[in-house]
C-alpha cells in the first residue's frame, strides 16, 4: 500500500498492489505525484519516500527484508529519494549519539522539505534542547512551500511544541511570590500595552475570550470589584484568547460586558496565544492577583478576590 503521509499523522491512500510469484508489484497513482512524504507498506515492513513531484515513475529494487533500512535498495525515477535513501543509509550505519552529528546530516537534505522530515525524525526525541532547529525549519519550510498543509502543519507542530515547553517552564515559575512575566501585546486599538506599565498597582490579570461562556458569565463579579476598588490602586489587565478572525467579537464583548478598563491586549492566537503559554493557562477564565512589587500574591482566586485584594490594598 502506499499513502502520502503529513506531520499531522494524517494520510490519503494513492494505491495499492498485490505481489506476483516474483516477489514484484506496481502501484499506479490515478493523479500525478505531488511533493510530499510517502509511506509505502510492504507486509510488516515499511518504507518512507520523499519525491518532488516531478517523479513520472518511481522503481524500487532490493531486498524486501532490508528495505526498511535501504541496504541494496536500487532507486530509479527520483533523484529526490535518491538522496534521502542515501542519507538514512548512512544514518543508520552511523549511530549517531549527539544532536550536532544529526544536524550534519540534516543539512545534507536536498531541499528544505527534506531537511524538515529530518529535522523531526532525528531531533524530536529531544525537541526541548532542539526546539531553534525546529523553528528554524518551519520558517524556512514556509517559504518553500507557502500555503501547503506540509508547512502549515510543521508550524502547528512546532507551535504545539512551543506550547508544551511553556507549560513546563511555568509550573516552575508562575508561583505565588515569584515575579508575574511580562506581557506586551497590542489592544483593539493596535495600541501596544505591557504588564509591567502598571507596576504600583495591585493587578488583576485576567485570561480570557469572547466565545467564552465562563469567562462571560464571571465578567460582572470582576467589573464590580473594578468599580469598587479603581480609586484606590487596584486595575484589571485583561488578556483575550480570540482568534484571528475573531478580534470583531472580542471587541464587541469588551462593550457589552461593560469592560471599562483601559488595559485589553491579545495576540489572537487562540489557544496558541504566546502569554498564556508562559502562564501556564489551559483553561479559561484563568486570573493572577499581582501586588504592586511585580509578584504574583494569589492564583484563580474567582471566589475570593475582594478578600485577597482587601490583603494587599
Amino acid at each position: 500500500m502506499l499513502e502520502q503521509a503529513h506531520f499531522d499523522r494524517s494520510s490519503t491512500a494513492i494505491g495499492k498492489a498485490t505481489c506476483d510469484g516474483s516477489g514484484n508489484f506496481e502501484i499506479k497513482s490515478e493523479k500525478p505525484f505531488e511533493q510530499g512524504l510517502y509511506r509505502m507498506t510492504i507486509g510488516a515492513k515499511r518504507v518512507f519516500l520523499v519525491l518532488d513531484g516531478k517523479e513520472k515513475a518511481v522503481e524500487l529494487k532490493g531486498n524486501l527484508e532490508k528495505i526498511d533500512r535501504f541496504e541494496g535498495l536500487e532507486i530509479s525515477g527520483s533523484e529526490t529519494f535518491s538522496c534521502y535513501a542515501g542519507i538514512l543509509k548512512e544514518l543508520f550505519a552511523a549511530q549517531i549519539k549527539s544532536a550536532d552529528e544529526a544536524r550534519t546530516y540534516i543539512k545534507r537534505g536536498c531541499n528544505p522539505f527534506m531537511q524538515a522530515i529530518l529535522t523531526s525524525s532525528l531531533l524530536g526525541s529531544n525537541a526541548a534542547e532542539a526546539l531553534e532547529d525546529f523553528k528554524s525549519s518551519a520558517k524556512v519550510l514556509n517559504d518553500y512551500m507557502p500555503g501547503s498543509k506540509y508547512a502549515t502543519d510543521y508550524s502547528n507542530m512546532v507551535n504545539s511544541l512551543q506550547a508544551q515547553l511553556a507549560q513546563q517552564q511555568a509550573a516552575e515559575t508562575i508561583k505565588v511570590g515569584m515575579p508575574a512575566p511580562e506581557i506586551s501585546l497590542p489592544g483593539p486599538d493596535g495600541k501596544v500595552r505591557s504588564l509591567s506599565a502598571m507596576k504600583g498597582k495591585i493587578v488583576l490579570l485576567d485570561f480570557w475570550a469572547s466565545w467564552c461562556g465562563p469567562c462571560r458569565r464571571a465578567n460582572p463579579h470582576v467589573v464590580e470589584i473594578y468599580n469598587k476598588y479603581k480609586n484606590k490602586g487596584f486595575d484589571v489587565f485583561s488578556v483575550s484568547l480570540d482568534k484571528q478572525d475573531g478580534k470583531e467579537k472580542w471587541i464587541q464583548a469588551i462593550k457589552q460586558d461593560g469592560l471599562v478598563w483601559d488595559n485589553h491586549v491579545s495576540d489572537l492566537q487562540y489557544w496558541n496565544s504566546a502569554p498564556a503559554a508562559v502562564y501556564g493557562v489551559r483553561g479559561i477564565p484563568k486570573t493572577f492577583l499581582i501586588g504592586r512589587d511585580g509578584k504574583i500574591v494569589a492564583i484563580d482566586p474567582r471566589n475570593t478576590l475582594e478578600q485577597e485584594l482587601l490583603k494587599v490594598l
